[in-house]
């Protein structure tokens, strides 16, 4: 039979059967949707127009004059990718870290509508024309001239388009300066994500919502006081996970947008979480060759870090880190993993218990599987009297460390501060000693969550010069704090004033005498002993005491406080 023959007869099939393509489970869909930081506000660097993996693929949502596209149609992700109108936004990157993340055979698309200047309501399909009455408005102009008029529609309609070819996996929003701070706006998003899983047919616990975090305070945002109610979308929607967006610089133009790289970040991080949660590790795939442009936002070329550091248990130590392509961020808390014999570590963080001096290589791992190393000597203590370490906490804060004073305003605080909370259920008291009668009416306080504006235990000072706190007994407001879960003890002034501190420890002692400790005033050791940390390394001999940093160690048979 003649070859056109057949080509016409399955053509007909095709017309008469309504028989579809085949959808491929390996083509990995997100859905996006936003107002201007998802459309995209950064220039286009001509880095970002190289190298972008085929595998990557954008569905037009809208017609394109330049490039040539037509709506409905898969064309790879080169930006924007959004409309004629958007730039570099948060899709760019998560595609381009996905692929290169996944294997070979998986394909990433992604369908993504969003308005510059709109509200959430945009794309609530029974509220959307409430968003239309002005036509002067900027976000209706757009909404009309890519979108119909009814972006809730759009984004449905190529949704449904997309579910042809493969399988939705995902959304992803970046919205909320338009709707800063309203507290309904979780449930305005609920209502969204509720309507979309029922248009499309598809079940929440497959298809998590991603939001992202606004531009933040130190960053240059005005809507960064948004971010504590996209906090609370978890809580609302089970299925979401909030991205965030801390280090992410601003464009320095306007309060609301991201630069280039900020967006590559926020991009990225998008995909960390959607690969986390299908229980890939977040990092290249080794059988993935990464085009050379691609390579250099990834790769570490050197960590950022201190060689000498004081901190507090639970603490992560803070690195930032400088890649192949110039730019530095901050690392802490990622892909690290620490080889240590001196001191405690709880994955990438310090133990949350437990003093002492000693080494440890930090060692991370990028995106494309390459290793820094970086040798610490680190110096544990529950309350190291340290600049940065000894932090303010309201008010303005003063710190003399010769002096070992901390003056404070009208209702100032200072204190240590334990982001991963401290155990210190071993000790029965905690002891403050200071130099001289205070009269700021000054307080100890604890509590068990970092926010020190929530109510927590108070122990007024008064005239005493030695104060005690019994730690079995942390109550306030008829609530316990656990002592193995304690994240901030802090001094809050009544009136502005200093306070001179002599010493502050943990004891089990009722004379109030540090634990086995010898009195820090007390004179050095003057026989010749070995010197241990409190993990048992040696450090050295009695007569290298002057030579020891501030802290406490194990001489003979005696822990011996510095």
């Amino acid at each position: 039979m003649n070859k056109k023959v057949l080509a016409l007869g399955a053509m007909l099939f095709v017309w008469l059967t309504g028989a579809k393509a085949e959808v491929d489970p390996n083509f990995y869909i997100y859905l996006c949707f936003g107002q201007s930081n998802m459309e995209g506000n950064a220039d286009v660097q001509s880095v970002d127009k190289q190298g972008i993996d085929q595998r990557f693929q954008m569905l037009a949502t809208t017609n394109f004059d330049s490039p040539k596209r037509t709506m409905g149609q898969w064309y790879t992700a080169t930006p924007p990718i959004v409309s004629p109108q958007g730039k570099l936004g948060m899709a760019d990157y998560f595609g381009r870290t996905m692929v290169a993340a996944l294997p070979a055979g998986i394909k990433v698309g992604v369908v993504d509508v969003a308005i510059g200047g709109c509200a959430i309501e945009m794309f609530d399909k029974d509220q959307y024309k409430t968003q239309m009455t002005d036509p002067s408005n900027w976000s209706t102009q757009l909404a009309n001239k890519y979108y119909g008029g009814n972006p809730w529609n759009r984004l449905v309609t190529m949704a449904k388009k997309a579910q042809e070819s493969g399988v939705i996996k995902g959304i992803l929003l970046h919205q909320g300066e338009s709707n800063n701070t309203q507290q309904d706006w979780p449930n305005k998003v609920k209502k969204i994500y509720t309507d979309l899983l029922k248009e499309l047919n598809m079940a929440a616990d497959s298809v998590p919502l991603f939001a992202g975090e606004t531009l933040r305070e130190e960053n240059g945002g005005a809507c960064w006081g948004h971010n504590a109610v996209i906090a609370k979308l978890p809580s609302v929607i089970p299925t979401s996970h909030v991205i965030s967006s801390e280090a992410c610089p601003g464009n320095g133009v306007d309060p609301w947008h991201f630069n280039a790289l900020g967006y590559r970040i926020m991009g990225r991080r998008y995909a960390y979480a959607a690969l986390e949660l299908m229980g890939i590790e977040p990092m290249a795939d080794p059988d993935y060759t990464m085009p050379a442009t691609l390579k250099k936002f990834f790769a570490v070329k050197s960590l950022n870090v201190e060689s000498n550091i004081t901190a507090v248990p639970g603490q992560r130590i803070p690195v930032k880190a400088t890649f192949e392509d110039g730019h530095t961020e901050d690392v802490t808390g990622t892909a690290f993993n620490v080889t240590s014999g001196d001191i405690a570590f709880n994955g990438d963080a310090l133990a949350s218990k437990g003093e002492g001096q000693g080494t440890a290589d930090l060692i991370f791992t990028d995106f494309t599987r390459q290793q820094t190393t970086k040798h610490l000597n680190l110096s544990v203590s529950y309350f190291p009297f340290v600049k940065g370490v000894l932090k303010q906490l309201a008010g303005t804060l003063t710190l003399d460390t010769e002096a070992r004073s901390i003056k404070l305003n009208a209702s100032g605080q200072a204190g240590w501060v334990y982001d991963n909370r401290v155990d210190m259920s071993d000790y029965k008291y905690l002891v403050v000693k200071l130099k001289e009668r205070q009269t700021c009416g000054a307080q100890v306080r604890i509590y068990a969550q970092t926010n020190v504006s929530n109510a927590g235990y108070v122990k007024d000072i008064g005239s005493a010069t030695t104060v005690k706190v019994d730690l079995k007994n942390l109550k306030y407001s008829n609530r316990t704090i656990n002592p193995a879960k304690i994240s901030v003890v802090a001094f809050r002034a009544g009136s502005a004033g200093t306070l001179y501190i002599d010493d502050i420890y943990l004891t089990n002692n009722e004379d109030l005498s540090p634990t086995d400790i010898l009195d820090s005033t007390a004179d050095s050791p003057t026989a010749v002993k070995p010197v241990y940390s409190l993990q048992g390394v040696r450090l050295g001999t009695t007569d290298q005491w002057d030579q020891l940093p501030r802290g406490t160690y194990i001489v003979g048979d005696k822990v011996i406080q510095k």
